[in-house]
């Protein structure tokens, strides 16, 4: 994987294996890409000659911005991409979606919203230096957007990042992280609900594609069902267009999986292998009013440790010597937050944003004892 640092001024790449690289950069959001040759990066035109480059690069040539590097083997044009996420050079101006000028790089995912947003939008006008002088970092911020992100996947039972799902990726031979992010368990067959639904509903949504979607016997393939299916990106449901096979109906497959113990097992011995992606295609395509959630609840977390290291718990204090005296009061106590009224004004609109929304992504659950 293509590594890079920025120096400010500069930015060192480290390229991946020991084969030559073609080295390529962006410069900013709408930039096109610039090749590496000779005489430094320029544009992919007509007699244009790559610079073959392994081991490490100093990139020296660089303005006030934002870049993005990507590389693949020289050697091989239908090779993949290996890109880096933007990396800020110079005396750049905040970056974030709050001000207009960051999209997710091409070829990752990208941020939900960045540490400048927070610093500069969610946070404006409170100082990331605590009392002793020690400064919160974007590492440290980065952290808690993460957190934020998660948590908010949680409580709406959704599924922001892009996510890629298959069954059983261990007796197919696929390798985490290279072909699928997560896994998941077989689907199991209901004959009542495919009568009087005709549906899926999928563990995770909201969905971007489904690539296999087959109804199984002893994971011996029975029926594809993927060219005679729909689905609904929002709800997760996947929906049929034919009426599955009858109980009667003879099928080896489906007489092997309940032979000798009669049809009553059928639903036993059937499941669906579903491979889906859920989530959102980029950063760019998740809803404005989610990402501000999601920014909020970051935002409570960074006040509550920024306003203990501003200020430890108390409500007063006074001063007085000789006939002078000065004292001090705040809304602070050993249990009320320094920002607190900040801290709870963001929470109040989670919880109603949360209430409200709860049911967009998803469907009312229900049982009965």
């Amino acid at each position: 994987m293509i590594k890079a640092y920025s120096l400010q001024t500069q930015v060192l790449i480290e390229l991946p294996g020991s084969a030559a690289c073609r080295l390529e950069r962006r410069d900013g959001c709408g930039g096109a890409w610039l090749v590496l040759t000779d005489s430094g990066f320029v544009p992919d035109g007509g007699g244009v000659v790559p610079l073959p480059v392994t081991g490490n690069y100093l990139d020296k040539a660089l303005f006030d911005g934002i870049c993005q590097y990507r590389a693949r083997n020289f050697s091989d044009e239908t090779s993949a991409w290996d890109y880096t996420a933007w990396l800020r050079c110079g005396t750049a101006d905040p970056i974030g979606i709050t001000f207009g000028n960051y999209q997710a790089p091409q070829g990752l995912w990208g941020d939900i919203i960045t540490s400048d947003d927070l610093r500069n939008t969610y946070l404006w006008g409170v100082d990331f230096r605590a009392s002793n002088g020690a400064s919160f970092t974007d590492a440290q911020i980065q952290f808690f957007i993460d957190a934020a992100l998660a948590e908010t996947e949680r409580e709406l039972n959704i599924t922001v990042r892009k996510t890629r799902i298959v069954c059983e990726p261990q007796r197919r031979g696929l390798e985490k992280d290279r072909d699928y992010d997560e896994s998941e368990p077989y689907y199991t067959y209901k004959r009542e609900r495919v009568e009087r639904n005709g549906m899926i509903t999928t563990r995770k949504r909201p969905i971007i594609s489904i690539s296999r979607l087959d109804l199984l016997n002893r994971n011996e393939k029975i029926i594809p069902l993927l060219q005679e299916s729909t689905f609904d990106p929002t709800k997760g449901q996947i929906k049929f267009f034919n009426r599955l096979p009858r109980q009667s109906d003879s099928m080896r497959s489906i007489e092997a999986a309940i032979y000798p113990y009669g049809p009553g097992t059928l639903e036993r011995n059937l499941f669906y292998a579903v491979d889906y992606i859920a989530g959102f295609e980029t950063s760019d395509d998740v809803p404005m009013d989610l990402r501000e959630i999601i920014g909020k609840r970051a935002a409570v977390s960074l006040l509550n440790i920024i306003g203990r290291g501003l200020m430890s718990g108390f409500s007063s204090s006074s001063l007085s010597m000789d006939g002078v005296s000065e004292s001090f009061s705040s809304t602070q106590s050993a249990t009320s937050a320094y920002y607190g009224a900040d801290v709870k004004e963001y929470k109040d609109d989670i919880e109603k944003y949360i209430a409200e929304n709860k049911m967009k992504f998803g469907h009312i659950t229900m049982g009965a004892l």
